[in-house]
C-alpha cells in the first residue's frame, strides 16, 4: 500500500452487533492486508480463512501495527457470540485455536490484553479448563473453578497413594475402585471352567452366599453360633438345573488352608449347615501329578453325569 494512501474503516451497528458493514476508500488502489482480511472474513462469517489469516506468523508484526486490527479485536467475541448458534462447535475451535496462537511461544501473534481477556472468558464460559482459568486471576468463577481443581488433583494422589497400600485399581475418574475377580484363587477359576466345559447347559454360581442356595428357614435348627455363620458364609461352587432353577450340586474346594485349626472350625460349621439341610456338600482336594482341570472335570463326570 503507497504511503499516500488513506484507509477509513467505518463500522456501522445496529442493536449491539448486528451487522458490520465496512467501507475502504482510498486514493490510490488498495491492497487488502491481512487487518482488513480479518475484519472481512469476521463479517462474512469465514471462519475457517479467519483462522488461517491469524495462523499466519507472517501477518503478525501487521496486525499489531495496523489500527484496522484494534477495530476487529473490539468486536470478535461479540460477533463469535451473535452467530455461535448458526452452526455446530465451528466458532468455538476457531476462538480456542486464536487462544492457542497467542499463547504459544513460537507465535509472534498476540491480542492486545483486553481483547485476549475477552477471548479467555468466552472460551472458559463455554468449556471451563484450567488453561483458561489461570488468564482470568480476578474472575470469581475462574477463581473457584482452579481451587476445585487443586483439590481434585490432591484427591487424586491420595488416592493413588492409597490404592498402592490397598493393592487396588483407581478408575478413569480418579476414584478408587474396589471390584474384584469372582473368583478367590486360581483353583476356583478352574473348577468353574471345568464345570462349563462338562455341564454348559447348566447354570454355574462361583462364590454365592449360603442364603441364595440354601433356605434361611433352616437357622432356626442350629445353634446361633452356626446361624450367624450361616450368613456370612459362601460356597465356592454350585451348579443350578437351568429348567428349574434349582441348585443340584454343592461343591467346596478343601486346599491346605482348610487344614488349618480355626479354617477347620469353620469346615465343621459348613459341613452341620448342609446335613441339617439335607443337602449334599461335595468337598474336592487337588491330586498331585494332575492338572486342576482334569481332576475337576473327572469329579464332575464321576459325581453329576451318568
Amino acid at each position: 500500500m503507497n504511503s499516500d494512501s488513506v484507509i477509513l474503516v467505518k463500522a456501522k451497528a445496529v442493536g449491539k452487533f448486528s451487522y458490520l458493514a465496512f467501507t475502504f476508500e482510498t486514493l490510490d488502489r488498495i491492497t487488502m492486508n491481512p487487518a482488513e482480511d480479518c475484519l472481512q472474513y469476521l463479517e462474512g462469517k469465514e471462519w475457517t480463512e479467519l483462522h488461517k489469516v491469524l495462523s499466519n506468523d507472517d501477518n503478525a508484526s501487521i496486525l499489531a501495527d495496523h489500527p484496522t486490527f484494534s477495530v476487529f479485536e473490539s468486536v470478535f467475541i461479540d460477533e463469535i457470540k451473535r452467530h455461535e448458534n448458526e452452526s455446530n462447535d465451528d466458532l468455538y475451535l476457531v476462538a480456542k485455536r486464536i487462544f492457542e496462537i497467542h499463547k504459544s511461544q513460537n507465535s509472534k501473534f498476540k491480542l492486545a490484553e483486553k481483547a485476549q481477556e475477552k477471548l479467555t472468558k468466552y472460551l472458559f464460559d463455554k468449556h471451563p479448563e484450567v488453561a483458561y482459568a489461570i488468564h482470568l486471576p480476578n474472575d470469581e468463577k475462574a477463581k473457584n473453578f482452579l481451587i476445585k481443581d487443586d483439590e481434585e488433583a490432591q484427591k487424586r494422589i491420595d488416592n493413588q497413594r492409597l490404592s498402592a497400600s490397598l493393592d487396588i485399581n483407581v478408575g478413569e475418574s480418579g476414584c478408587l475402585v474396589f471390584e474384584k475377580s469372582i473368583f478367590n484363587s486360581p483353583q476356583e477359576k478352574e473348577l468353574f471352567l471345568a464345570a462349563q466345559n462338562v455341564l454348559p447347559d447348566s447354570i454355574l454360581l462361583p462364590n454365592t452366599a449360603l442364603s441364595t442356595i440354601v433356605s434361611p428357614k433352616v437357622c432356626k435348627l442350629l445353634s446361633k453360633e452356626v446361624a450367624d455363620f450361616f450368613y456370612k458364609s459362601t460356597l465356592d461352587l454350585c451348579i443350578v438345573n437351568s429348567d428349574n432353577h434349582m441348585p443340584e450340586l454343592f461343591i467346596e474346594l478343601d486346599s491346605s488352608w482348610h487344614d488349618e485349626p480355626r479354617q477347620m472350625e469353620k469346615d465343621k460349621m459348613k459341613d452341620e449347615i448342609f446335613k441339617v439341610a439335607g443337602l449334599t456338600l461335595e468337598r474336592l482336594r487337588k491330586i498331585e501329578n494332575k492338572g486342576m482341570i482334569e481332576i475337576f472335570e473327572l469329579y464332575i463326570k464321576s459325581r453329576y453325569t451318568d
